[in-house]
């Protein structure tokens, strides 16, 4: 970029430049640097890109082409902004199917289904594990009945939909294809996704049903019959923001997100599945906090680099599709705080800029509330809002990648790639990422790495404004009134089930509940299974209890 006579003289004029404020230099309070221990130097230049060899067109190139660092179409937010994707579910599906309305109503065009823990880990309502938690932390799926209730009045071929399920996504996936059924749309027309990343589920969120290899075969068996039945529904959605939320840090976060596609993709090539139809439907939901501007972007920028490199290099993908990361952006909860909740409304704008300024495809923020409980539907609303404002009253949409060619950013991108390229190398070495999970190295670094924020939050040297810095001696009063779950909701739930199950063919569920298990015990697909039963109304706890009398359960192994 540069002649090396031009740079010999930068060279000497940034030591000169050094030499005259030395004086300054000597008071600053400490080094600066991320998470992911890169430091941060004080100033940038072209010297940085030319001494590791920085290429623009091998490095940066055109939005819209490989390698993809500046975003994966040629004209991004000019011809279309960000999808709205707000995470919500109340505990009830006729409440749900309220609020969505609502949030359709005020100009969002992609649903993010969010579920109570029972749901989450197949057990229906009136499971003693599920006792006291039914709708606590969202929507309560016990059967395909509160499936048509959530879409009762909503047209689920003109929207996207999102299901954040993992260990259970099969089920949820055949509820999906149901309910298309029902409302009489041809299910191939279908737009959504299924987070169905249950390799996270082992390494960090808990959430999980099926010991690994099961659970890896029955997402795999979603993504093979995505691919033949569902060609415009993405199979997974990576869930790299739980690591994240868990303590990983900027490097380790990306990288392992990374190897859980590798280990996915790897096992969709195994089973005979064209990389090309793969890689080019899933999806990654990724956390951008506002805690490390600069490192968030670059982070998203190296990341969608190396998904471009590694699909190309290690697959031989042809589709440039299957090339492109596509991303949720999503702000971690974990960043919120309790004492002012109204100042996370702030966090959020900032978050969304980032997502924007990052190239992201969905933006789905927090709620400020969300500290408190289940988000109230104001403060959904409000967080809607906060990025219709980001998007149409800044111009923010006007260029794409303003920050490429960033002497910093991308000084920044480079190391990031080199460190999140080589922990991937680390985890292929130990046999892949299913291995990495089994032996705990995985678990065992992102709890180091939780520990060391832990300190750094403890010390103010990781600052959170109104808890270990700027903290008001009194609080004000704010009015915040997050969803309060009805006592009687976990009652009601149980005497609908009670009412299911006498109301259903039972010879009918008992039948497709046999098959799965059938289907299980061999080697073909079990989702034809699945849907058969979603379709008797066989329940959540049901279904997932057939596979469980097959797989067995996970029980997870000590990591220290």
């Amino acid at each position: 970029m540069y002649s090396e006579e031009y740079l010999r003289r930068l060279r000497a004029a940034r030591s000169e430049w050094e030499r005259r404020h030395e004086g300054e230099f000597r008071s600053e309070p400490r080094a600066y640097g991320n998470d992911s221990g890169i430091s941060h130097e004080r100033v940038y230049t072209p010297l940085d890109l030319a001494d590791r060899g920085f290429d623009y067109l091998g490095d940066l190139g055109f939005p819209g082409e490989f390698p993809y660092t500046r975003g994966v179409t040629a004209t991004m937010y000019r011809t279309q902004p960000w999808k709205i994707r707000q995470y919500a579910g109340f505990s009830k599906a006729a409440e749900t199917n309220r609020l969505f309305k609502t949030m359709i109503g005020q100009g969002q065009n992609a649903l993010s289904l969010a579920f109570d823990l029972p749901t989450q880990l197949g057990l229906d309502s009136d499971a003693p594990r599920a006792r006291g938690e039914v709708g606590k932390v969202g929507l309560t799926i016990n059967s395909f009945r509160d499936w048509e209730t959530v879409f009762e009045g909503i047209d689920v071929s003109s929207i996207f939909v999102n299901s954040v399920s993992n260990a259970q996504a099969i089920v949820t996936l055949a509820m999906h294809v149901g309910i298309a059924k029902k409302q009489g749309h041809d299910p191939r027309l279908l737009k959504g996704s299924l987070q169905n990343d249950v390799l996270k589920e082992y390494i960090c969120r808990g959430n999980y049903i099926y010991p690994v290899r099961h659970g890896m075969r029955l997402a795999v068996d979603s993504f093979m019959y995505c691919m033949e039945h569902l060609p415009e529904y993405s199979p997974i959605n990576l869930g790299q923001y739980h690591l994240s939320e868990a303590g990983a840090s900027l490097v380790h976060e990306a990288a392992f997100g990374l190897a859980n596609a590798i280990a996915y993709m790897d096992e969709v090539v195994q089973r005979g599945g064209d990389i090309d139809r793969f890689a080019s439907r899933f999806s990654f939901v990724v956390s951008q906090d506002h805690t490390d501007f600069f490192g968030e972007i670059a982070k998203l920028r190296a990341q969608r680099r190396l998904l471009a490199r590694l699909v190309k290099e290690r697959y031989g993908a042809k589709n440039p599709e299957s090339m492109m990361m596509r991303v949720l952006s999503t702000n971690g909860g974990s960043a919120l705080c309790r004492p002012h909740p109204i100042d996370n409304q702030t966090r959020n704008a900032i978050a969304c800029v980032i997502a924007a300024l990052s190239g992201a495809q969905f933006i789905g923020l927090r709620t400020m509330d969300e500290v408190l409980g289940i988000p109230s539907e104001e403060s959904t609303l409000a967080s809607i809002r906060t990025q219709q404002i980001t998007g149409f009253e800044t111009n923010l949409m006007s260029v794409v990648d303003p920050m490429g060619g960033s002497y910093f950013l991308e000084s920044l991108t480079l190391e990031m790639e080199e460190k999140i390229r080589a922990e991937i190398d680390r985890v292929l070495e130990m046999g892949g990422m299913v291995r990495a999970i089994e032996n705990g190295y995985v678990q065992r670094t992102i709890l180091e790495d939780a520990y060391a924020q832990q300190k750094q939050l403890e010390s103010a040297q990781l600052v959170r404004v109104g808890v270990n810095r700027f903290v008001a001696e009194r609080q004000p009063k704010l009015d915040m009134r997050p969803y309060v779950v009805d006592p009687g909701d976990e009652a009601e739930q149980c005497e609908a089930l009670r009412v299911l199950r006498a109301q259903r063919d039972a010879s009918r569920v008992a039948k497709a509940l046999d098959e799965i298990r059938r289907v299980a015990s061999s080697t073909a697909n079990v989702t034809p299974a699945v849907v058969e039963a979603v379709e008797s109304y066989a329940t959540m706890g049901e279904i997932c209890g057939a596979l469980k009398d097959v797989f067995g359960e996970y029980r997870e192994p000590g990591i220290f």
